[in-house]
C-alpha cells in the first residue's frame, strides 16, 4: 500500500475511534447501560466490559496514529469492528433493532440496522489493509497535508452518511403490530 493511502486510512480510523471514545466519555454514566442493552453478557460483566471497550477504543485510536504501533492498532481496530458488527447482527437477528447502537455514545439514540453491520465490516477490511508492509516512500509535507484534508473531509461526511443511510422510523402500523396488544388479539 502506498504510504499516503496507509497514513490516510490509519488517521481516518484513529479519528473515528477517538470520536467514538469522546462521545462515550461525554455520556459516561449511560455507557454501561448501552452495553447492557445488547444482552450479550451476564449482568455482572457489563460494567467491566463497558470500561474495557472504552479503554480499547482509546488505545486503538492512539496506536493507529504512530507508525511503530500502527499494525497493532489495525489489528485492534479490525477486532473491535468485527465484535461490534457481530453484536449488532445478533441483536438484529433477535428482532431487537430499536436499541441504541452506542456507536458514538448514547445521545443519538440510533437504532440498529443492516448498514451498520456492513459499515463495520468494511471498516474492519480497511483496518486489515494496513497490515501488509507498505512500499517505502518518503512522505512530503504536501502528502501529509493531503492526508489531513481527506481525514477532515471524511470526518464531516461520515455523520451525513449515517443520516442518509439510517432506516426510516417505524410506521404506526408497524409499531402497533409489534406491540403486546396486537399479539394478545391474535
Amino acid at each position: 500500500m502506498d504510504p499516503l493511502l496507509e497514513l490516510t486510512v490509519a488517521w481516518a480510523l484513529a479519528v473515528l475511534f477517538a470520536a467514538s471514545t469522546a462521545h462515550k466519555l461525554a455520556a459516561l454514566a449511560e455507557w454501561p447501560g448501552v452495553v447492557r442493552n445488547y444482552r450479550l453478557l451476564p449482568e455482572r460483566l457489563t460494567v467491566p466490559a463497558a470500561a474495557a471497550l472504552l479503554i480499547a477504543e482509546a488505545l486503538t485510536a492512539a496506536a493507529l496514529v504512530w507508525p511503530a504501533t500502527r499494525r497493532f492498532g489495525a489489528c485492534a481496530a479490525a477486532a473491535l469492528l468485527i465484535i461490534f458488527a457481530a453484536a449488532i447482527a445478533i441483536n438484529m437477528r433477535r428482532g431487537r433493532t430499536s436499541i441504541d447502537c452506542g456507536c458514538f455514545g448514547s445521545r443519538l439514540r440510533e437504532g440498529l440496522s443492516v448498514w451498520m453491520v456492513a459499515r463495520n465490516l468494511v471498516l474492519a477490511l480497511l483496518a486489515l489493509g494496513l497490515l501488509p508492509p507498505g512500499r517505502p516512500r518518503e512522505l512530503s509535507a504536501l502528502d501529509i497535508a493531503a492526508a489531513l484534508a481527506v481525514v477532515a473531509t471524511l470526518s464531516f461526511l461520515y455523520p451525513v452518511l449515517a443520516v442518509v443511510l439510517r432506516p426510516p422510523p417505524a410506521t404506526f402500523v408497524e409499531n402497533f403490530e409489534a406491540g403486546p396488544t396486537a399479539r394478545q388479539a391474535r
